[in-house]
């Protein structure tokens, strides 16, 4: 490998770290953002509550959301609703997965899908903009 597609290689996966990690930060924020809409406002405890979703979000978008992305860019079929989409999907599986789909989930399933596709947006708007007008 030469000096420049190793660095295009390490730029890549540099954007793809980047991507995953405001992604956990989107959901993080989304979910706080919605507890304290429900609550009426803010609370000391909102920033300890986003950093632990924080925790918890970034594996399952590795685990989850990262693999999806990089299929989509295989397929060539790497736009940003394609990515919405599958953001969505991807909500719904984590309800689905943790709970089981229980009653009291299946309220929320809208907020979960909306909460994916609006993390899968950011993926999409730090990792994939540029990947899809360059290939």
């Amino acid at each position: 490998m030469d000096g420049g597609m190793e660095a295009a290689a390490r730029a890549g996966a540099r954007r793809l770290a980047a991507a995953t990690m405001l992604a956990a930060a989107v959901v993080a924020v989304s979910l706080v953002l919605r507890a304290s809409w429900q609550r009426g406002g803010l609370s000391v405890d909102d920033f300890g509550v986003a950093m632990l979703a924080f925790y918890f979000a970034l594996p399952v978008i590795a685990a989850i959301g990262l693999p999806l992305f990089l299929i989509l860019r295989a397929l060539r079929w790497l736009r940003w609703w394609s990515c919405a989409i599958a953001g969505a999907l991807g909500g719904a599986s984590v309800v689905v997965l943790v709970s089981g789909a229980g009653a009291w989930q299946a309220r929320d399933l809208p907020v979960w899908c909306v909460v994916g596709a609006l993390a899968a947006l950011a993926f999409w708007w730090t990792a994939g903009r540029n990947a899809t007008a360059s290939r």
